[in-house]
């Protein structure tokens, strides 16, 4: 046997006994989950009275007078409901290192989110609130993918596209970083065991460097499990590359070193380095596989391929059609619902895009969409909501939000046992809302689907805008495509999408109908301007494991000057 084969043949081993000991412990916590969500009422009254009564002494707390509320009621009553901008002062000052203002526990790290649908936010993140959504996904949706796929379940690695770049620190000295840095940070020394990637890929700047190098350690491994990604577009980006770049894949394995072009510092290359040997007998097996073209690759090169895993449906499905043409229609778990702010819901399903809602994270509340508006909305607990109904999620997070406006609105579409299994539709600030027609991502993305299909297109990616510049108003998008169309065309386009729109909102389409809105105009725009959009973000401090494309992006200056550059 070969020292590349034992090593191979030992880390296997050593992959199995972990994964198996994983989903033992995902099968004790998979019981406590179905008895909390038994007992989904009492369960999140309970976290609502832990999170006050541990920071009824802190600023916040005697502001609002934590230490009198004795029910959800009195919660109700005696503490608003806030966005971001009631934290931003409290949160100013924990970063200068100042105790007891939000909680009373020590801030971990600072959370930022992606900033790429709305400003970017600082969110407070202590040991207590990581560890109670992090149980969660580091156990039992290991636990329900098992679940759903006995029968294939291969116990190897897996192939995870993320990355632990910390941004900066604050004057306190806390670090500032993506919720996924602050994770992969916490398990930084079982990540070999569990993943094929060695933790210095994760602390790789450049995008395309970063996915590249995933990649060729995965290479490495003929019995991968899984691809995963928080965002099914991640995992598309790193297949992409595998197509872009196969030709160099396969000479660094056959070699067992980086070529000198991919852009990673001299220290970094060293040490990756370190890890690999030249293995000619799989750089032959992979270039086989490439020279017979890039339609279900994945399963080619790694037999023993289960499941993909990242959150896909709404504004994400796109994407599927086009992971699926790299995988064979691999099956795509959506594992769960999760924000920087809270842990919210876990997916029991592969076969379907719906979450159950976690009564243990957070306390939650439930808003009407129809109620966002008035001075006193009434809210809905965890308990109390209806089938088919849609809300917006509003939670109070051991971390010092106190029912915070997430942003998010979702639909009520089960019961799992008496939790609510919940559908995400749409961020509230995705809307675009020119004459009251509230056109949604769901909208959007439905009505661009079929306009594909019917013309027989294919998207890489989009953003739309309100365009007021003309009278009526008019929407304007951004499609980049695989190939090049004519300007009859891009009309074909316009006229099937308009038509597609008006079917999908009835109010989009009465307001066409009265001239109170245009037809809408098309951009074509240069291949590649959406990853030069990424790149662009991830500049200005988003990790690369949570960038998305905005779907509006009338605000956005620094997008649309990309955009607008880059239009043919």
């Amino acid at each position: 046997m070969t020292k590349i084969y034992r090593k191979c043949f030992i880390m296997s081993i050593i992959s199995k006994v972990l994964y198996r000991t994983m989903i033992s412990a995902g099968g004790i916590l998979e019981k406590k989950f179905n008895k909390y969500t038994l007992n989904s009422k009492s369960v999140n009254e309970e976290v609502l009275f832990k999170i006050i009564n541990k920071n009824k002494k802190c600023k916040y707390g005697e502001k609002y007078n934590f230490s009198s509320i004795k029910s959800i009621n009195e919660y109700k009553e005696k503490v608003p409901i806030t966005d971001y901008s009631a934290y931003e002062q409290y949160i100013n000052e924990m970063l200068k290192g100042e105790k007891n203002i939000l909680i009373s526990d020590e801030v971990e790290y600072f959370g930022h989110t992606s900033g790429t649908t709305g400003k970017q936010k600082l969110i407070p993140v202590t040991k207590k609130s990581r560890e109670v959504g992090s149980k969660y996904m580091a156990l039992l949706i290991e636990r329900f993918a098992h679940n759903n796929l006995k029968k294939q379940w291969n116990y190897g690695r897996g192939l995870m596209l993320a990355d632990t770049v910390m941004t900066t620190y604050s004057d306190g000295g806390v670090p500032i970083c993506s919720a996924t840095s602050g994770g992969m940070e916490s398990i930084k020394n079982i990540l070999p065991k569990i993943y094929t990637s060695p933790y210095e890929v994760m602390k790789i700047k450049d995008k395309n460097a970063a996915l590249y190098l995933h990649l060729l350690f995965a290479l490495e491994d003929r019995n991968l499990t899984y691809i995963s990604g928080v965002f099914i577009s991640n995992v598309l980006d790193a297949l992409r590359i595998l197509e872009d770049k196969n030709e160099l894949l396969v000479k660094d394995i056959r070699r067992g070193s980086i070529n000198r072009n991919l852009n990673i510092d001299d220290e970094t290359r060293k040490k990756l380095n370190s890890y690999l040997k030249a293995n000619a007998g799989r750089a032959d097996e992979i270039e086989k596989e490439f020279s017979k073209g890039f339609r279900g690759i994945c399963r080619r090169l790694w037999p023993k391929i289960t499941y993909i895993a990242a959150v896909t449906g709404a504004n994400f499905s796109i994407y599927d059609d086009m992971v699926d043409y790299y995988t064979e229609s691999l099956p795509i778990y959506s594992p769960a619902y999760a924000a920087t702010e809270a842990m919210i819901g876990v997916n029991p399903y592969i076969s379907k895009i719906r979450y159950v809602v976690i009564p243990d994270t957070v306390f939650y509340e439930f808003m009407p969409i129809g109620e966002g508006n008035k001075d006193n909305p009434k809210t809905y607990c965890i308990d109390e909501l209806k089938v088919d109904e849609m809300y917006e999620v509003i939670v109070t997070n051991y971390a010092g939000l106190y029912r915070y406006r997430l942003g998010d609105v979702i639909k009520v579409v089960d019961y799992y046992n008496n939790s609510p299994e919940i559908e995400f539709l749409y961020r509230k600030n995705q809307v675009i809302n020119m004459v009251s027609e509230k056109t949604t991502e769901e909208h959007l993305r439905s009505s661009i689907d079929k306009t594909m299909k019917e013309l027989k297109l294919s998207l890489i990616d989009y953003t739309t805008l309100a365009d007021n510049t003309i009278t009526p108003g008019r929407y304007v998008f951004y499609f980049e495509l695989n190939k090049e169309i004519s300007k009859d065309k891009i009309k074909e386009i316009e006229r099937v999408l308009d038509l597609e729109l008006q079917k999908a909102n009835l109010a989009y389409g009465r307001f066409r109908k009265n001239n109170k809105l245009s037809c809408i105009s098309i951009n074509i725009v240069r291949k590649n301007t959406f990853d030069n959009i990424k790149k662009f973000l991830i500049s200005k401090g988003v990790s690369k494991s949570q960038i998305k494309i905005p779907r509006v992006a009338t605000n956005k200056k620094d997008i649309l000057r990309i955009l607008n550059d880059n239009r043919i």
